[in-house]
């Protein structure tokens, strides 16, 4: 259930300017100027193929930029929210998912023990498995942050829809 955004939430929307129309595209310029290292958007196949995930927030700490994927088959409005989700992530302070670098041809030796506490599957939007309680209010909050986005973005399209022509403006602000 999406409760009332919390202070944190709405603080963290606060200043960010949503481009009208709200398009995936727009978002994520949006976004990328507010990021703090070279940022790309993804939309091919998952960078973590074994995670289900609509959309995940990536570090690379091996390569000179980090990226936010949104499953290629999401469109339009889906899309659109599951990238202010995962803006949200950013903007509330949250760690990214760190995508390891690539290891060439190095043997298989054993799981890591940041793999056996969740690290890596706990930061998805995943609904399988066993969920702590700061994953349950992190997810909670990014899902916040993108439908306080989307219900801005949606407020301000319908105050300025009709600015270009000041008669029928005034006339739907007198209605």
């Amino acid at each position: 259930m999406i409760h009332r955004p919390d202070k944190h939430v709405q603080q963290a929307l606060h200043g960010f300017q949503i481009p009208v129309p709200l398009t995936l595209e727009a978002l994520f310029a949006a976004i990328q100027e507010r990021y703090p290292r070279p940022l790309e958007l993804l939309r091919g196949e998952s960078p973590l193929p074994a995670v289900p995930a609509s959309g995940l927030w990536l570090t690379r700490p091996d390569q000179e930029s980090d990226a936010m994927w949104v499953d290629p088959g999401l469109n339009g409005a889906a899309a659109v929210h599951v990238l202010a989700h995962e803006g949200g992530h950013f903007f509330l302070g949250h760690q990214p998912v760190e995508l390891p670098a690539a290891r060439l041809a190095e043997p298989y030796e054993f799981i890591t023990a940041d793999f056996l506490d969740g690290c890596l599957l706990g930061r998805t939007r995943s609904q399988e498995g066993p969920h702590d309680l700061e994953y349950a209010e992190i997810e909670s909050q990014a899902e916040a942050f993108a439908f306080l986005l989307r219900k801005r973005a949606d407020q301000r399209a319908r105050d300025t829809r009709y600015k270009s022509d000041p008669l029928l403006d005034r006339l739907h602000r007198a209605l």
